[in-house]
């Protein structure tokens, strides 16, 4: 009874401030952020993980269209002695541009993501190793992505002849 009581004032006190926070669901006045289909595998997982992070809307944003292309790829990183690769990184870069409601650039960006996999001995191993790297580079890209829009959005905007 205790432990809920503080948690209860707690809660009153953060909300009195103003506070906001950024991973919570948005209960703010904003609108939805849409984010249009992103080809190939990796864009499929890299769109679901947005859509679910900030899909819902970013703070200081009424609604708007998130646009990203990503580019992905395989770097071998390590060789067995008859020169097969044994060790491989599943690389993603995106390139990512935030429009607002009225379809004004209010922010853009990019990064590049990297998950290693390693070549099973077993047959078609390799192909769910690397089904699975793609997987945690989308995740990855997600999180950089959304950081990165999180950090544009919410810097304060400097004008000319200040």
């Amino acid at each position: 009874m205790i432990r809920t009581t503080i948690l209860v004032l707690a809660t009153l006190g953060a909300s009195a401030c103003g506070f906001q926070p950024a991973y919570a669901p948005s209960t703010y006045a904003g609108g939805s952020v849409a984010i249009p289909e992103i080809t190939g595998r990796t864009g499929h997982f890299l769109r679901q993980e947005l859509v679910r992070s900030i899909g819902q809307g970013v703070p200081g944003i009424e609604g708007g269209r998130l646009e990203i292309r990503v580019e992905e790829g395989i770097e071998n990183l390590n060789f067995q002695p008859d020169q097969a690769a044994s060790r491989s990184d599943y690389v993603a870069v995106s390139f990512w541009t935030l429009f607002n409601a009225n379809g004004e650039e209010v922010a853009s960006g990019g990064s590049r993501e990297a998950a290693s996999f390693n070549f099973a001995n077993a047959a078609f191993a390799d192909i769910s190793a690397q089904s699975a790297a793609q997987e945690r580079v989308a995740i990855l890209l997600a999180r950089s992505i959304r950081q990165q829009i999180l950090q544009q959005v919410e810097r304060p905007q400097i004008t000319s002849g200040q």
